[in-house]
């Protein structure tokens, strides 16, 4: 019997088969998940700055698009570089490091490694030391800072305020200058205290400096670094309603929604998938990008209905928010020294 109706028959089936969406090549037909290492610089559970960064990768995660491997408490330079080149040597599709604490690690690593790509966090002056397969990021301190300040100008009997900052790092400060021309813009008349502990988890020292500027009259506190929002949240909480605060992030117990007005929150979701996006076309490496209100990299919460909050601020905040998140409102360059 001739074998020529048999193999028309099977060329026909291979034809039907390549004709039906989905039915070739399965393996192809769903894009491979992308190995990536997050590292970050303190511990993921505290409802701050590190652990905003786990969440962003799980949303990729359950997306289906990424696997990824968690390291804590990278925080020491000297302590994360071995960690970076090994992954490097694992072939990792994607390095990151979460924290400014990171970047140099990042950097120094990325040149030993042309094909693994990284991103490192910084800040504005991070643009300028990027490498082909170095992604950075930062996110719109000044936004958050000014934000910050509209707020706290408008709180009743808000005529003392004080700001708790980390390390007195150049971007922290431009976020502070944000907040002061918030607050002057509303209370020209307000005094501004400013206290940096030099650290962004040491909650002790945060609830220190909280305590002493109470003592010099402060009945609203600011916190520039989220990751010591506990220290502060505590140390208003201690004072029955006299003094609020504006973003303290972790519940501290609890106390945080009796206190916190409100907070600009980070989501690094966004910028996570941009990796993603950017890997899986072959483009990733060089650019650097910069969470803002605009692209939803940064959120602020609705207000409190807290004592000495005005019932109309909220419309007002909307407003400032939208206007800013639009470029209909533009603000000046913080990041100048005054």
């Amino acid at each position: 019997m001739s074998m020529l109706p048999k193999i028309f028959g099977a060329l026909a089936a291979v034809a039907v088969a390549l004709s039906v969406p989905g039915a070739s090549q399965p393996a192809q037909a769903q894009a491979k998940k992308l190995k990536i290492a997050l590292l970050v610089p303190a511990l993921t559970n505290d409802g701050a700055f590190n652990q905003v960064a786990l969440e962003g990768i799980k949303k990729l995660q359950a997306e289906g698009l990424v696997e990824y491997e968690l390291r804590e408490r990278m925080g020491d330079p000297a302590q994360s570089e071995p960690v970076i080149r090994q992954y490097a040597s694992r072939g990792y599709d994607l390095i990151i490091g979460h924290g400014i604490e990171i970047s140099l690690p990042i950097l120094k690593v990325a040149k030993d490694f042309p094909q693994v790509k990284f991103a490192a966090s910084g800040g504005m002056n991070l643009a300028e030391r990027l490498a082909p397969n170095v992604d950075g990021w930062t996110y719109d301190f000044e936004q958050g800072g000014y934000l910050n300040g509209f707020v706290a100008a408008r709180i009743e009997g808000a005529d003392t305020l004080g700001i708790i900052a980390g390390p007195q790092l150049p971007f922290i400060a431009a976020a502070h200058r944000g907040f002061k021309a918030g607050v002057m813009e509303t209370k020209p008349s307000a005094k501004i205290l400013e206290t940096y502990t030099g650290s962004f988890d040491d909650v002790q020292k945060a609830a220190e400096a909280s305590r002493g500027q109470i003592a010099q009259g402060a009945t609203v506190l600011w916190t520039s670094g989220d990751g010591i929002g506990n220290g502060v949240t505590a140390a208003a909480a201690a004072t029955d309603g006299k003094v609020l605060t504006l973003g303290s992030t972790g519940e501290a117990g609890g106390l945080a929604t009796k206190v916190n007005i409100t907070k600009v929150e980070l989501d690094m979701y966004p910028v996570f998938k941009d990796y993603v996006t950017a890997l899986q076309a072959g483009t990733f490496g060089n650019k650097f990008h910069i969470s803002g209100l605009a692209n939803k990299g940064l959120i602020m919460t609705p207000l409190n209905k807290l004592p000495r909050v005005p019932a109309s601020l909220q419309a007002d905040v909307s407003k400032l928010v939208a206007d800013l998140a639009s470029g209909a409102k533009k603000l000046p360059d913080f990041t100048q020294v005054k």
